[in-house]
């Protein structure tokens, strides 16, 4: 049985997964992975995402794309990529399943992209980069290390090749985020942004798999329950900066797509050392220090910003030319938060622009004031008609909805005799302290659609698509990259 592609249809960019009635049971899109079961005429019965039906023959194609899942995880980042050479890395999982409001988060959709999506036995990647030590970016890795969900009963194995992260670790006790030393650097290439030469460096950083395993001090609790799954899943653990320039695998000229390291800054002192500059508190400097990734594909570029914020901005542009941040799709930085330089806005120039963040928080991300910055200095993109787009500005909770419905009836798990009508019980909400409700009164979310949002390409053109709240089908736009209004 073989493993192919859905093309681009035609210029649709996407199609209906049919039964043996003709009924949509699914829709695919450009890029979608499916295997083909039989032929029959000018069609072919293929199985995807996790559903049996069929599609046109010439919807299929020999060929995967550069694919990114910007993964709804509420107040926190999650992305799962694919790339050409069919290798699949995972940047950031969110806060940990237990923690999240749905009980479901990184892991559900990469153990039902594995298992059920592409048929796989176990869930494989080749890089799981954590950009910070920040709970809503490793917090989900807790789940996908240990291949564990919420209900026991939906465990998978796991292998992971390398892990990567920034050399922050979150220790027990003070100094938190490592020892500090006192020194100077020599003057930044760029030096139009305020950077000192003197401050303080982060010194004791965490490098290979032994840091993790047996670190110079204890960790807090729940790193600690990281650590331990460093220190045993991945084959290879290594620190990124930016000296490093590429992704070990992914330097110009190995495949199809390279992966540039442009952050953290990791500073050398003058008379020896090296370190990472404390930027602020504590928060502020953890943030700032997010492992900055930019993957190319031909005339495609694409941004993973982290946490960075308006100091760790001014850091990176003063060690990088501008043009390093050009990009045609960026994530936005740190969930929408308002703590930005609009100098690194304006050198994103992003045609898409994707925020994730979450409505059950106290931060209000995304901010209106980086929402307009990203609309006014992003770039107009040619769709593939010649027509003109704005700025697309996508966020995986606006994309995210929920179907309510009401109780009609009640009963202990499997008794089937005693019933009661949902106006005859009362119920007692987490959180609410000793107050019953009646229950016929409470709504009930029967469905929830993810604010998943797709990022795919072929190296010239882009598509971003998001499925609508009121079907299963997909809303997408898709411009082409390189190429000026």
């Amino acid at each position: 049985m073989a493993r192919k592609y859905v093309n681009d249809v035609g210029g649709k960019f996407k199609l209906a997964l049919r039964n043996d009635d003709g009924r949509t049971i699914a829709h695919l899109l450009w890029g979608d992975p499916v295997e083909v079961l039989a032929s029959q005429g000018d069609r072919a019965r293929v199985r995807a995402r996790g559903q049996t039906g069929w599609i046109p023959s010439t919807a299929l194609g020999d060929a995967g794309l550069l694919e990114l899942y910007i993964i709804d995880v509420g107040q926190g980042d999650g992305v799962l990529m694919r790339t050409p050479d069919d290798k699949w890395h995972m940047v950031d999982a969110g806060v940990e399943n237990e923690q999240q409001m749905t009980k479901k988060g990184a892991a559900n959709f990469v153990r039902w992209k594995f298992l059920d999506d592409l048929g796989e036995a176990s869930v494989r990647l080749e890089n799981v980069i954590v950009s910070h030590p920040d709970f809503d970016h490793y917090g989900g890795l807790i789940n996908l290390l240990a291949g564990r969900v919420t209900r026991p009963d939906r465990s998978f194995p796991v292998e992971v090749t390398n892990f990567y992260h920034c050399g922050l670790g979150r220790f027990a006790d003070s100094p938190k985020l490592g020892a500090t030393t006192a020194g100077a650097v020599a003057p930044p290439p760029f030096d139009d942004y305020g950077v000192r030469e003197e401050g303080e460096f982060i010194t004791e950083l965490l490098s290979g798999k032994t840091s993790f395993r047996t670190p110079p001090r204890d960790f807090d609790a729940s790193f600690a329950r990281l650590a331990s799954l460093v220190g045993s899943v991945p084959s290879s653990v290594r620190r990124l900066c930016h000296r490093d320039e590429f992704l070990p695998g992914y330097e110009p000229g190995a495949g199809e797509v390279s992966i540039r390291v442009l952050g953290p800054i990791l500073e050398r002192l003058v008379g020896g050392g090296e370190g990472l500059r404390t930027l602020g508190s504590e928060s502020e400097t953890r943030n700032g220090h997010s492992i900055v990734l930019r993957a190319d594909y031909d005339k495609v570029r694409v941004l993973l910003t982290g946490d960075s914020n308006t100091a760790s901005q001014r850091l990176l542009l003063s060690y990088h030319d501008l043009a390093e941040f050009a990009a045609d799709v960026a994530k936005g930085c740190h969930h929408g938060s308002d703590d930005i330089d609009l100098r690194f806005v304006r050198a994103l120039k992003s045609r898409a622009t994707v925020v994730s963040s979450g409505d059950n928080e106290d931060y209000a991300h995304p901010r209106p004031r980086v929402l307009g910055a990203s609309a006014r200095y992003g770039r107009e993109a040619k769709g593939v008609k010649g027509e003109t787009l704005p700025p697309l500005l996508y966020s995986t909770e606006l994309a995210r909805s929920v179907k309510l419905a009401y109780a009609a009836r009640v009963r202990e798990i499997g008794d089937a005799a005693n019933e009661l009508d949902a106006d005859e019980a009362e119920i007692q909400a987490a959180g609410s302290g000793a107050r019953y409700q009646r229950l016929g009164l409470v709504p009930i979310s029967t469905d929830l659609v993810y604010g998943l949002i797709n990022v795919r390409t072929d190296g010239t053109r882009v598509l971003c698509g998001y499925m609508k709240e009121s079907s299963d089908d997909f809303d997408v736009q898709v411009f082409r990259a390189g190429v000026e209004p």
